[in-house]
């Protein structure tokens, strides 16, 4: 059933819809609704560790599975007629050499580029699809501290990581807050895919992804990722990328965040400017004011994918601290 923007609307309430209309406008706004109600199809990241994108092809051809390349991600396909569950029971999948990772989430270590050899920290690190794609990206060579602050999601992480056959990870259950002061300047890479209000992942047909949504939820959202984000900053060695990423929408949790850090460390950090060639159709446009508040002209470098077909709502900066 194809619902109305008006239905879809009504579901969401008037103080979320009233918010957006303001951020984005009417006609942006409707393109965001579109995304919230259509079906997303899963995606499939290979494994470089185990197999490679050929033989994967190969296999799901047999299976007859329809799949499309991303042009903008070698190592992903999107599943056109299957869901995950058809997935569960094959060897290829309990052996780790695909994973279900969405198109947005695997962009901010596209972005971060870890290669073999760097100490990378993985700030908010379960429930692994990230920190198995960077172990993966360095090829098993270097090292990754993974710290994830929820004892039950570690046990998924670790899940996660054994299954990929990751070898260069060390799960750490603590506080990101606080892993900057233990190793300050240790770490050539950090990733900071922050903790947020989820806006990106609603799916209309489902309440449970938007009724908790309030402007308290995104004001407790960017304060818990300013102090992730300086935590991590503490533990970047001078000359090293950061990475932060988040799966919503809203600019007190995306471009007011970057402002914030802009104005903390001035010019001992440089937003890098994000662009990738077949993604632009994708892109939602960035804020540069808000609530009375103009931002650094350089918050405009980072980039915002709009919900759809193939991706969820996300946000990427990447920082270098010089």
């Amino acid at each position: 059933m194809t619902l109305s923007i008006g239905e879809i609307k009504h579901r969401l309430g008037e103080e979320f819809c009233a918010h957006f209309e303001r951020v984005f406008g009417v006609n942006v706004f409707e393109k965001i609704l579109r995304g919230f109600a259509c079906e997303r199809k899963p995606c499939v990241r290979v494994n470089a560790l185990k197999t490679n994108v050929r033989d994967l092809m190969n296999f799901l051809r047999e299976k007859v599975v329809n799949f499309e390349r991303v042009s903008f991600l070698p190592d992903a396909l999107v599943i056109k007629n299957r869901d995950e569950k058809f997935f569960e029971n094959l060897d290829l999948y309990k052996k780790g050499e695909m994973y279900f990772q969405g198109v947005s989430s695997q962009l901010p270590a596209i972005f971060l580029k870890p290669a073999s050899g760097d100490k990378v920290l993985d700030l908010c690190a379960a429930p692994g699809s990230k920190t198995a794609q960077m172990a993966i990206m360095m090829k098993n060579i270097g090292e990754i501290v993974a710290n994830e602050f929820d004892k039950i999601r570690v046990e998924k992480l670790k899940f996660t990581l054994e299954r990929q056959g990751v070898k260069i990870a060390k799960v750490v259950e603590g506080n990101g807050v606080f892993v900057g002061e233990k190793m300050p300047e240790y770490f050539d890479k950090v990733l900071v895919d922050a903790p947020c209000s989820a806006e990106g992942r609603i799916n209309i047909s489902d309440p449970r992804s938007y009724k908790f949504w309030s402007k308290k939820v995104l004001k407790s959202s960017a304060n818990l990722q300013k102090r992730l984000l300086a935590s991590g900053f503490d533990a970047l060695k001078k000359g090293g990328t950061l990475a932060y990423s988040t799966c919503t929408l809203s600019p007190d949790e995306n471009e007011a965040v970057v402002d914030s850090v802009i104005k903390k460390f001035g010019d001992n950090v440089e937003i890098l400017k994000l662009s990738l060639s077949g993604f632009e159709k994708y892109l939602l446009p960035i804020v540069v004011s808000y609530d009375g508040a103009t931002f650094d002209k350089r918050v405009s470098n980072c980039i915002k994918a709009m919900p759809s077909e193939i991706c969820e709502g996300f946000f990427v900066a990447i920082f270098r601290k010089k």
